[in-house]
């Protein structure tokens, strides 16, 4: 059963400003042949992004939001929304769409090669509320939002290619294990300034 994602729970910004670090995952099969040569097979086409909190030891009412997700998700049964913090936005040149019906587009966020015609989409699922402007052409036009598939209906029928976006946008997470652990790091006497870290807390992505 796929997981259902809790799109009014918002991971704090306060808990990832206090530090962060990440991971951009792939599967690909390899295969080394008698010749000494590589094979490797494409076994996703996404890539899943990882996010690691805890890594800095940080005050007890910032870890205390870290546990309280972990309660309110069940423990990672459910997902949530996060704030990449180096990735969140999409430019009107990177914001391009693919189209569902003759009125409505899925939206994807394009990473482009500097020196060459290369590129990648990526599906856009959770756009930020408020956030997101739709063009036609270059001038911009009425839509709805559909917030948690990242869908935007149109009133008239325009050529995808003509079609651009820009905006803000959410990563779907949820907690990789049941279990996160916790270490004290300064175990003072008044309990609002005891810092606190976590050698395990891992946030993955939801592939929607």
């Amino acid at each position: 059963m796929s997981i259902t994602v809790l799109s009014d729970v918002v991971v704090p910004n306060e808990a990832i400003q206090e530090g962060v670090r990440g991971k951009q995952v792939r599967r690909n099969d390899r295969a080394e042949l008698l010749s000494g040569a590589k094979q490797i097979n494409v076994g996703w086409t996404r890539t899943r992004r990882e996010y690691e909190l805890g890594i800095v030891p940080m005050l007890r009412s910032s870890w205390q939001q870290i546990e309280a997700l972990h309660e309110i998700t069940e423990g990672g049964a459910y997902g949530m929304l996060l704030e990449d913090p180096k990735d969140s936005s999409v430019s009107v040149a990177e914001g391009v769409v693919a189209e569902l019906t003759s009125t409505t587009f899925q939206l994807y966020k394009r990473y482009t090669h500097t020196t060459s015609a290369r590129y990648k989409d990526r599906k856009i699922t959770r756009p930020q509320a408020g956030t997101v402007t739709v063009f036609v052409s270059g001038v911009s036009t009425a839509f709805t939002l559909d917030e948690e598939t990242g869908s935007a209906t149109i009133g008239s029928s325009p050529d995808p290619a003509d079609v651009t976006w820009s905006g803000s946008f959410y990563v779907p997470v949820h907690f990789q294990s049941d279990v996160i652990d916790w270490e004290m790091i300064a175990p003072r006497p008044d309990p609002d300034a005891r810092y606190l870290a976590g050698p395990s807390v891992v946030l993955e992505e939801i592939l929607e």
